[in-house]
């Protein structure tokens, strides 16, 4: 009995401990219910004002602030003066050279009448008002500060026709009878044999007419050159050279190209300079012989050490000293009367040979009189190289003609560049045009309507030094840094770009913006359905 009551009363112990402990429990997860539904609300309202904080910052600063950052500036280019001027560009060419007249006055009146036969000629060329000789009289003060002069002496028969040209001056010398036949003779020395090549390369600028001369050989044009004077020994036996008298000597050729461009001259000597090309003997000369064929092959590149890397171009002139000197077998060229070559856009080679042995055991010299003529012919291949018209036989008259046509081919060339700037802005919508780009057009477009008008003006050294001022400012507008930059960075790149960076921020903040509104909505839809249930 005992441990029958005893059980029932563990038992009944047992019943009211869980009873306790579930009670317990329930009043526990009321209460935990109860508070975690506060904290739960208050969380929801601290998460909403931050969701909609981030949000309205975005929208009020962040968005502002990423499309003024990406957006893209663009200059507004007066495209409008560039075409105009493209257009009128050969109509608005026009160069007046004046060439005065020193004529016994009892025959001034053929004056107009070789004026009248220039003018026929010009007109039936095509360069009718663009080019022209303007034929003047002017009294002995006068011509002595001129350009052209033209000393006519009046012979009686054809055959005493006949015409020279001052090497150092811009004087003609013309013996020429009072008829047709003259008249014929004077037109025919000023427009072909003094300015043929000149009126060439015009009609050829303006597109008249092509100009059948080989324009490779021509460096391109820049504003400042580099001219180095090489000496390159074969073996390794010193040779001297008196250079520096040589290029004093040459000096007034670089003074008179100095409207052209800038000219930066350095020298160097290099010994063990082997060719790079290879050469054969001719037994009937007792020579060496460099075949046409290996002239292409001749610099030797890789191991010659050339100065080349400037940013201006280079032009090389190469005195190549053989080992055959002290041989006593000349090297020669083959085809060439002077002994030496021109490598278009590069430079030139002159090969020398000594005439009498060389003494062993001593340093040769290569003394001024013995360079004389190798520069001479140095000045020859520098004026090919550059585009001098070739046809006067006067240098003074050929740079003369060369700062007419570098002239003209810059003026085309600064607006081609702004043409093509214009094509790129209107093609490429994307591509950013700074107001350095607009300003440096501008000031391009302005020198060249000052060099045009000091053109009309037969002021051509003024001329010349403002066209190139119009294609170095219409360079520098075309390579822009920051516009050419932007065009190799297109829309895909900043999609690539930006993706990764802003990609998570707004997925997080969209879905966070989502999920507010979304428990914003079934809140408030929660009471209209219990009072729906309730009705």
């Amino acid at each position: 009995m005992n441990n029958i009551g005893n059980f029932a009363y563990y038992k009944k112990e047992s019943v009211r401990c869980i009873f306790l402990t579930a009670t317990e429990l329930l009043i526990s997860y009321i209460n935990l219910t109860m508070t975690t539904s506060q904290e739960v609300h208050y969380i929801t309202k601290a998460r909403r004002s931050i969701i909609f904080g981030v949000l309205l910052f975005i929208l009020s600063c962040g968005v502002p602030l990423f499309l003024y950052t990406t957006s893209i500036h663009r200059a507004e280019l007066p495209s409008h003066e560039v075409e105009a001027k493209i257009n009128s560009f050969r109509d608005l060419v026009r160069f007046n050279i004046p060439v005065y007249v020193r004529i016994d006055p009892s025959h001034e009146s053929l004056v107009q009448e070789w004026q009248d036969s220039l003018d026929s000629r010009n007109n039936n060329d095509g360069l009718g008002g663009k080019w022209s000789l303007q034929l003047k009289l002017q009294d002995e003060e006068a011509l002595k500060n001129e350009v052209y002069t033209l000393d006519v002496n009046i012979v009686s028969t054809s055959d005493q026709n006949s015409y020279k040209v001052s090497s150092s001056s811009g004087n003609i010398s013309l013996n020429v009878e009072p008829t047709a036949n003259g008249s014929e003779f004077v037109t025919n020395v000023l427009l072909n044999s003094i300015f043929g090549d000149e009126r060439k390369q015009i009609l050829s600028i303006l597109g008249i007419k092509e100009d059948e001369k080989d324009s490779d050989i021509v460096f391109p044009y820049s504003n400042t050159y580099n001219v180095v004077f090489n000496l390159f020994v074969e073996n390794g036996r010193p040779v001297e050279w008196d250079v520096e008298s040589a290029i004093q000597a040459m000096n007034p050729v670089f003074d008179a190209l100095s409207n052209y461009a800038n000219f930066k001259i350095s020298t160097q000597v290099q010994l063990y300079s082997k060719l790079g090309s290879s050469t054969r003997y001719a037994e009937d000369l007792k020579a060496n012989i460099i075949p046409k064929s290996e002239l292409s092959t001749f610099i030797n590149f890789g191991d010659w050490n050339l100065i080349t890397h400037d940013i201006n171009p280079s032009i090389n002139f190469i005195l190549y000293f053989s080992k055959s000197n002290y041989e006593k077998v000349p090297l020669l060229v083959e085809g060439s009367n002077t002994n030496s070559f021109l490598i278009p856009q590069w430079g030139g080679v002159y090969i020398y040979n000594r005439k009498m042995p060389i003494i062993n055991d001593t340093i040769f010299k290569l003394n001024t009189y013995e360079l004389q003529p190798i520069f001479e012919i140095f000045t020859s291949q520098l004026f090919e190289l550059l585009g001098v018209p070739k046809n006067s036989e006067s240098p003074w008259i050929r740079i003369d003609s060369l700062n007419r046509v570098i002239a003209l081919k810059n003026l085309k060339r600064s607006l081609e560049n702004l043409s093509s700037l214009i094509k790129l802005s209107t093609s490429l919508n994307e591509i950013s045009i700074p107001e350095s780009t607009k300003f440096h057009t501008e000031q391009a477009l302005a020198y060249y309507d000052q060099a045009m008008t000091e053109l009309a003006n037969s002021h051509f050294e003024e001329a010349i030094v403002l066209a190139s001022k119009s294609v170095e400012s219409s360079d520098k507008a075309f390579f822009e840094k920051e516009m050419v930059q932007q065009a190799y960075f297109p829309s895909e790149h900043k999609l690539a770009v930006f993706s990764p960076l802003l990609g998570p921020l707004c997925t997080i903040v969209l879905i966070g913006f989502l999920s507010t509104v979304k428990d914003m909505k079934s809140k408030k839809q929660g009471p209209k359905k219990v009072q729906d249930k309730d009705e």
